[in-house]
């Protein structure tokens, strides 16, 4: 009868543990994103927690929520904000005590090698005439999308206290946005 009861704790103990590993711990996908790191704050009442948004396009289907266990890891990105960067996360069940599901690990500033430095390592090779080219590209769909944002705000100069609330909104939210404003006013 003795062993019974040592038997069930043991199996009731593994039970719990296995399943706040599963739970919290276990991977259930792996993957990588790429696009501009708009935000990244530590967040919590009690446990605080690195949680940081990557801005893949344009729309809300195109906007990532992430979380960041490693400190380090979010010094180095945090230095990175505004800026391209391609994350590589894990998914997980729960994220608690994070806001989301989804843990980086590692990341890269956009264009460099994979790394958790913050500098990225320079490549000494020639740029091929296919690189060069889709460099071009980039440039020229970026200056179109510039083209395209700036058209939309001079749409709301007409409405001078519209037009001040959404700059104050998109200064105080998304700081790339705001650089771009500026870009769009100096044209």
């Amino acid at each position: 009868m003795q062993r019974w009861k040592i038997w069930t704790v043991l199996i009731l103990l593994g039970s719990i543990l296995g399943g706040y590993y599963l739970a919290f711990h276990y991977p259930i996908s792996t993957g990588k994103r790429v696009g501009n790191l708009t935000k990244l704050s530590v967040k919590g009442k009690l446990i605080k927690t690195w949680e940081g948004t990557l801005n893949e396009g344009y729309g809300d289907k195109l906007t990532t929520y992430f979380s960041i266990n490693s400190e380090k890891l979010a010094q180095e990105l945090y230095a990175h904000e505004g800026r391209e960067v391609v994350i590589y996360y894990e998914e997980h069940f729960y994220g608690w005590p994070n806001d989301t599901n989804y843990n980086v690990i590692k990341w890269h500033a956009q264009g460099s090698v994979a790394s958790t430095t913050a500098a990225p390592i320079e490549d000494n090779t020639k740029k091929s005439e296919i690189d060069s080219l889709k460099e071009a590209i980039k440039i020229v769909a970026n200056e179109w999308q510039m083209g395209l944002f700036c058209s939309l705000l001079g749409t709301l100069v007409s409405d001078q206290d519209l037009y001040k609330k959404v700059k104050e909104k998109v200064q105080q939210n998304n700081p790339f946005l705001a650089e771009q404003i500026k870009n769009c006013n100096s044209k």
